[in-house]
């Protein structure tokens, strides 16, 4: 059994990586939410983040839902390990409106090479959380070399 000691070790490559994405200060994100394997980034709506008929643009849902896979990814991988997105489709199911955004990535299948996430993003109006969009997305998994001499 993992002690709680050992997960907060664990996290800590994800929240540094994280720290040093740009994008997601740009966005005014930040990880709400990481377990082994989910990972959920939030940030709060503003005009710019919006497109031009006021929804949050496509390309900002995108972007941290991109990243909460990814993370999600990474939370299983040791120390030292790396992520790339391979592939990501998202399927838009409604406007999105609401005071703040939260993007969620869920590892379903870890490889050795290769993980497969589902990815769902959603906002928030008047305390209730509304699905806007869902989608998977394929992460190659690059991990440490190890006994390298």
């Amino acid at each position: 059994m993992r002690s709680a000691k050992t997960s907060l070790t664990d996290s800590a490559h994800v929240r540094e990586s994280f720290r040093r994405q740009r994008i997601m200060k740009h966005l005014g994100a930040r990880i709400s939410r990481l377990e082994r394997g989910l990972v959920e980034i939030s940030a709060t709506n503003r005009t710019e983040l919006s497109q031009q008929d006021g929804f949050v643009h496509a390309g900002v849902l995108v972007s941290l839902a991109d990243s909460a896979g990814g993370y999600a990814t990474l939370s299983l991988l040791p120390k030292g390990s790396r992520v790339l997105s391979v592939e990501l489709n998202m399927n838009f199911l409604r406007p999105a409106t609401g005071e703040m955004i939260r993007a969620r990535g869920r590892v379903k299948r870890l490889g050795k090479t290769i993980a497969v996430c589902e990815l769902d993003a959603a906002t928030r109006k008047r305390r209730v959380w509304t699905t806007c969009a869902w989608g998977s997305q394929t992460v190659y998994c690059i991990r440490p070399v190890i006994g390298i001499s």
